[in-house]
């Protein structure tokens, strides 16, 4: 990496402008990011209330159980609970699913804002901060680019 940065200071004659990115904060807080975001909160929210019953189902019928232990209690508690496991499991692979769809779309165009920026402004290299051991606040660049992203997505 030294090699290269110095061939291309010997070339240029100026510093090669490099940029740090922090990814996470970029999809976090941009708009398209924070509606994401809710959206996701919002299946979460509606998945927990149908469980909720679900799971105050279960609840009843072990107590039903604990006062009058039968062999088809036991069975209707252990179908009821076995269904409500499928169910959260199911809930919680929907909202894995939604969140990965919906996590990739921005990370397609926080991509295409950091191509945009890198050429507008003739960065040499832009990291994200997961592949940077330390860096300089002056060469972070995530405040530019979750503004150029939500300029970019009002254009829309």
């Amino acid at each position: 990496m030294g090699l290269f940065l110095f061939t291309i200071i010997a070339c240029t004659g100026e510093p090669p402008k490099i940029g740090v990115v922090d990814v996470v904060k970029a999809i976090n807080e941009s708009n398209e990011g924070k509606k994401a975001n809710a959206e996701v909160n919002d299946l979460v929210k509606a998945r927990q209330a149908a469980l909720k019953n679900k799971a105050e189902t279960v609840e009843k019928l072990k107590k039903g159980l604990e006062r009058e232990p039968s062999k088809a209690k036991k069975e209707e508690f252990n179908k009821a609970a076995v269904a409500y496991q499928k169910s959260v499991a199911a809930a919680d692979e929907e909202v894995k699913k939604k969140a990965a769809e919906l996590r990739k779309v921005v990370v397609e165009h926080v991509r295409k804002v950091l191509d945009t920026i890198g050429q507008e402004e003739k960065f040499v290299l832009i990291l994200t901060n997961e592949n940077v051991g330390y860096s300089q606040k002056s060469i972070d660049i995530t405040d530019k680019v979750i503004k150029k992203y939500n300029e970019l997505e009002r254009g829309k």
